[in-house]
């Protein structure tokens, strides 16, 4: 015998004895709660099945989409291939017209020899073209080697023969003589000038005439598309990148013939390759044809299929990894209630004190007179946390009382604090702990939770400075203005209620001050935003300064504020408010080491006089604010009802204007300009006139500068040069010598839209000599939007458009500027013509007509109203003359009578 084997099975016994001592009260605990062992594994059950259930849902819902897709694809493409079809074949219809009408007109004389080899005729469609007279023998053809050969029996002259009427007629596939390819004919018969047949023209095309429209990106390589006829004959079909012979059909049957067009899935039995697919078909109108086009179903659906497989393989690792979950789950749990088991009943206490990580716990026991009531509490427990928010130990509070932390007031309100929550079983509150310097707790904000346990409370203390102090913070940013520090729209919107709801409880007036600053934009643009933003801080110190100590100074956004006025008396205190505003101002601002002269425009709002509500009296005030704007700047106003009507009105008329556009309500009149040497128009002015519906024509003064404003005019200017081009055309035609005409072009034109496109395409919509145009641009509008700089006006001049610059004298262009732009005509305003007749009124036009010379520009005088102008004019060495003298503007005629009319009235018209 061994004697160390001897004695270790002692020992082994003792430890298996000690492990199952240990084990025991475990399966003991587990015998009485088995439910322990199935709840984690019957939740993961329950989770599987859901999962699958919602993985099999989602797959079948996913292919009937897919599948609803692909059949709205299929019949959107089939649409498509059968207009685009339908277009070549229109289009081979119009050369046939064509093929006929130059044959008739020729008197048979056509030679179409050679067409094809010099390119007319695409190669890769059209195998032939010819004329067959009444007999079907060929008269011309692309091919030589046919001519005088008889094709009389041939189905496309023989049902042409037969016909009663024009049609076009389309054949089956059939076998070409010479090419032995196979092609398609299409045919017109050739009438003659009595109506009897008189022969065809005819032109064949390959089969891949009708599959050109095939959309490889779309379809892919095993995608259909193909047109047949109504009596199921296949005209052409083609696969990929393969067209089928009809010797050798890819379409193995026609669609079914109940349904004249629809889209359904043709199995295999329906192809040469035996792949199924999604087809859609629909009729060709007026030819007998139908267009098929087929989306490969295997192809099509490759991405569901990845989607399935890749959702199966999702359910099964998550099947898995719930497998897993629940053995885990399981075993953790059992751990964890096994664990609660045994602290259960020594540790309620101090769970519920250290329930929330980062706190400060103690249990407070209460203490009681001779009469039971509670006169302190004794510290029977801490946590070091909680010890150190006093600033000391946890053995320095243990065992103390609750009065040794805290006196007088503090103490006090500590105790009722306890004392609640031992009557309620409760007490939970935010408490500021700032400006207490009797109590000894580090911090500004407190959470205070206490919860009855047995006889004891179980409190729990968190530090909330931080939080409370982020929030305070973030509240300040919400109510404030990044830029300048003031209250910012969302502060107004909070307070502004409420200072109405005020005003009215105390029976007080209140105002609303509209502030927009005149001029900021500029100062933004020119000298940068950083310069801008340093002016915005500027005003807002500013309006500070001006207001009252008690009134509120508010930045909307930009260069909009708002000042509140409360407990006013009357409207002198707002005016003198306002009045101190303005003159915020008045001293300019240094910015970039100079000075920026801006004013301010303000409108005013009184409550309850103009609205007893924020949202009305921000909005009248901005309102009034606006009047302000329009009528000089710089000045404040209260508001009026006026106002708003004048607004409304506008809106009004912009909406008009809109469906004026929409509609084409606007029209072009012609006004001429004289040769005042010869007496003849030279030329002619396009002005527009609005023929509003029940109110007749309305001037361009009581429209343009809102069409100007709002940017309307960019489409207006493109339908007044598509009028005046159409009208050059038809006048063009109805023959005679042609005037130019000019057109007023906006500077918004140049700047919001390509007015050298706009002029090439209607220049060559209408086909007119690009130097029958000629634009006219006002002299300030031109200066002021910098649009001389262009390069487009060289390049309108290259294109063979006249310039003039419009309204000459009332801008601000200097002799180097117009000697740099090279127009080509200076137009004088009507304001110095009016003056000619005065004394130095002549000196003025003299110098403009020399200046104009000298730059090689011809000179035109606007707005002449009598003889006596006229002639001073021609004195003075003016080249042209325009005003009511000669013409009103006048609506267009069948043909332009002015061309060559003499323009000497004996007696001016009125003005």
């Amino acid at each position: 015998m061994n004697p160390r084997t001897d004695e270790a099975k002692p020992a082994g016994a003792a430890m298996a004895r000690r492990a199952f001592g240990h084990l025991h009260p475990l399966l003991a605990f587990l015998r009485q709660r088995a439910s322990l062992l199935l709840v984690w594994p019957a939740i993961v059950l329950t989770a599987g099945i859901v999962l699958w259930g919602y993985v099999l849902l989602d797959i079948e819902h996913e292919r009937r989409e897919r599948q609803a897709e692909l059949v709205q694809r299929v019949d959107a493409y089939t649409r498509g291939f059968v207009q685009r079809t339908q277009r070549s074949i229109e289009d081979t219809d119009r050369f046939l017209l064509l093929l006929r009408h130059n044959w008739t007109v020729s008197g048979g004389r056509t030679e179409l020899a050679g067409t094809i080899e010099a390119g007319i005729f695409a190669k890769e469609n059209i195998a032939a073209a010819g004329v067959l007279d009444r007999n079907g023998v060929v008269v011309t053809g692309t091919q030589v080697a046919v001519l005088g050969r008889n094709f009389s029996h041939k189905p496309y002259f023989a049902a042409q023969q037969r016909s009663q009427g024009d049609h076009l007629y389309v054949s089956d596939p059939i076998i070409g003589e010479l090419t032995h390819r196979e092609v398609i004919v299409f045919s017109r018969p050739q009438l003659a000038p009595d109506g009897r047949f008189n022969g065809i023209v005819m032109l064949s095309v390959l089969p891949s005439f009708f599959t050109q429209h095939y959309t490889e990106p779309i379809l892919g390589e095993h995608g259909f598309v193909g047109v047949i006829g109504d009596d199921g004959v296949v005209r052409a079909s083609r696969k990929g990148g393969s067209v089928s012979s009809v010797r050798a059909p890819f379409l193995l049957a026609p669609p079914p013939a109940d349904r004249p067009e629809g889209v359904m899935r043709l199995d295999g039995s329906w192809f040469a390759d035996g792949r199924a697919r999604i087809t859609g078909w629909r009729p060709i109108p007026g030819l007998g044809l139908v267009g098929l086009v087929g989306v490969d179903e295997y192809s099509a659906m490759a991405a569901f299929r990845d989607h399935r497989q890749d959702a199966l393989n999702r359910a099964w690792w998550n099947t898995a990894w719930l497998a897993l979950a629940a053995l885990l789950a399981t075993s953790f749990y059992v751990h964890a209630k096994w664990k609660q088991h045994q602290i259960e009943t020594i540790r309620a206490t101090y769970r519920l004190a250290t329930e929330d990580a980062g706190e400060g716990f103690f249990i407070h026991r209460p203490l009681r007179d001779a009469h039971g009531r509670v006169v302190d509490f004794e510290v029977v427990d801490c946590n070091q946390y909680g010890a150190a928010m006093f600033g000391k130990q946890t053995q320095q509070v243990v065992g103390h009382r609750l009065s040794e932390f805290y006196q007088g007031e503090l103490f006090h309100a500590a105790c009722e604090r306890l004392c609640q929550a031992l009557e309620t079983g409760l007490f939970d509150k935010e408490i500021p702990v700032r400006g207490a310097p009797e109590t000894l707790l580090k911090a500004l904000w407190i959470r205070y939770k206490a919860v009855r346990a047995g006889d004891d409370l179980a409190v729990t203390i968190r530090d909330i400075s931080e939080s409370k102090a982020h929030l305070t913070e973030l509240e300040r940013r919400s109510n404030s203005d990044e830029l300048t520090g003031l209250p910012n729209r969302y502060w107004i919107q909070q307070y502004l209620p409420r200072a109405i709801e005020a005003a009215r409880a105390g029976g007080h007036g209140l105002a609303v001050l509209f502030i927009d600053l005149d001029g900021f934009k500029t100062v933004n643009d020119v000298l940068g935003h950083a310069a801008g933003d340093e002016l915005l801080r500027t005003v807002g110190k500013r309006l500070k300064i001006a207001v009252r100590p008690r009134d509120h100074v508010v930045r909307l956004g930009g260069d909009e504020f708002v000042v509140v006025l409360e407990n006013i008396d009357s409207e002198d205190d707002v005016e003198h408010v306002a009045g101190r505003v303005l003159g915020a101002f008045r001293d300019g601002f240094h910015l970039h080491h100079t000075t920026h002269v801006l004013n301010a425009s303000i409108g005013i709002s009184l409550f309850p006089e103009h609205g007893d509500d924020a949202q009305t009296l921000l909005k009248n005030a901005d309102i009034a604010m606006y009047s302000v704007k329009t009528e000089g700047k710089g000045n404040f106003r209260f508001f009026q009802s006026r106002y708003f009507e004048a607004i409304r009105a506008r809106l009004e008329t912009e909406m008009e204007l809109r469906n004026a556009l929409d509609q084409h309500q606007f029209i072009v009149h012609y006004q001429p300009r004289v040769d005042l040497a010869e007496g003849k128009a030279s030329s002619m002015e396009a002005l527009v006139r609005w023929e509003r519906p029940g109110k007749g024509l309305t001037g361009p003064d009581r429209f343009i500068p809102l069409l100007e404003e709002t940017g309307l005019i960019v489409r207006l200017g493109e339908q007044v040069l598509d009028s005046v081009c159409r009208q050059l055309a038809d006048w063009s035609r109805e023959g005679g010598a042609l005037v130019p005409v000019s057109v007023n072009v906006s500077p918004r034109q140049f700047s919001q839209s390509d007015i050298l496109a706009l002029f090439h395409s209607a220049i060559a919509r209408y086909g007119i000599d690009p130097s029958l145009l000629e634009i006219e641009v006002t002299e300030s509008s031109m200066m002021q939007e910098g649009i001389g700089e262009s390069a487009v006006f060289s390049q309108l001049r290259e294109l063979g458009i006249k310039l003039c610059i419009d309204d000459f004298g009332t801008g601000y262009s200097s002799l180097s500027q117009l000697q740099k732009l090279r127009f080509d005509v200076l137009k004088i305003d009507r304001a110095f013509v009016l003056r000619i007749e005065h004394p130095e009124g002549d000196t003025l036009i003299a110098s403009m007509i020399a200046m104009a010379h000298a730059l090689g520009m011809r000179v035109v005088a606007e707005g002449i109203e009598n003889r006596k102008q006229m002639q001073l004019l021609k004195t003075l060495g003016c080249d042209e003359g325009q005003g009511f003298f000669f013409s009103r503007p006048v609506p267009p005629g069948a043909r332009q009578a002015v061309a060559s009319r003499e323009f000497q009235p004996a007696i001016a018209p009125k003005s």
